[in-house]
């Protein structure tokens, strides 16, 4: 019997184009930090433009939440940019990198034993519509 896979939507909790972090998670440049999280994932992204403007450069790391049992090794990960469809294996420490073109958005996809994780429409371009959902901290006022 083939198990259906369930398909997870990241949901963004932190844009360092919108809001204030520490400084080394900050806007800086054309630099763009973004965090995702779903199903017991975090995805952690960084947006990249090369310095002559020709390529993006995405780089990420796939994090496993606490109640998660998923090994970050080598998972694939594939990034669709327009027609143009890449694929690449995290390596020990859940990490993979990507290059694109500037000014066309990206979906990334992150396949797990039974689920897939994906991230769409990524870019350097103004989030004017994207919607950034708060993250839930435990404690007290």
């Amino acid at each position: 019997m083939i198990e259906a896979m369930l398909e997870i939507e990241g949901i963004l909790i932190f844009d360092s184009w919108l809001e204030n972090g520490p400084e080394l998670r900050s806007g800086n440049g054309g630099n763009r930090h973004l965090i995702y999280e779903g199903g017991g994932i975090i995805l952690d992204l960084l947006l990249r433009q090369a310095r002559n403007g020709a390529c993006l450069h995405i780089g990420g790391q796939v994090l496993p939440g606490d109640q998660s049992h998923d090994s970050v090794s080598d998972l694939e990960v594939s990034m669709e940019h327009g027609e143009l469809r890449s694929r690449t294996h995290t390596n020990a420490l859940g990490e993979f990198t990507f290059h694109a073109v500037p000014g066309k958005s990206a979906d990334i996809s992150i396949r797990l034993r039974n689920r897939k994780f994906r991230v769409r429409g990524l870019g350097n371009h103004e989030p004017r519509m994207w919607k950034v959902v708060p993250s839930l901290s435990a404690g007290g006022d």
